[in-house]
């Protein structure tokens, strides 16, 4: 017969592994939250609507509950190394919907219209 502590112990260390498994895995998959994210940002810069019904539009469009998002943040900040590894790939995905937008370099920036080195003789010295 086995003995109930055992039994016991072998419950709660199953639960214990159960319980981590489900901590290190976001509710929403990467590819999906990228997506997602990329969404609202592009809604916010076209529409006037506030952020809250943004976020309903664009979870509904991908068929994502309130919880399953707001959990997905959660795991996101228990970590928030996760987040640098997250918003590199949104701007990958971005930039792969728009392959015609160039970033900004040294010799595309434009000039200063004022040297900094040269006092400019519109400005009284006091």
């Amino acid at each position: 017969m086995i003995n109930k502590s055992f039994l016991i112990f072998v419950l709660l260390f199953v639960l214990t592994l159960v319980m981590q498994s489900c901590k290190q895995n976001p509710q929403i998959e990467e590819k999906k939250f990228v997506k997602i994210y990329s969404e609202m940002i592009f809604m916010q810069d076209s529409t006037s609507l506030p952020q809250p019904e943004i976020k309903n539009i664009v979870l509904k469009k991908f068929g994502v509950s309130k919880n399953d998002f707001d959990e997905t943040i959660k795991f996101y900040n228990e970590e928030p190394e996760r987040w640098q590894k997250f918003f590199d790939s949104t701007i990958v995905y971005i930039e792969k919907l728009n392959p015609n937008f160039k970033k900004p370099d040294v010799k595309s920036l434009p000039k200063r219209s004022v040297l900094l080195n040269r006092k400019n003789p519109l400005v009284k010295n006091p």
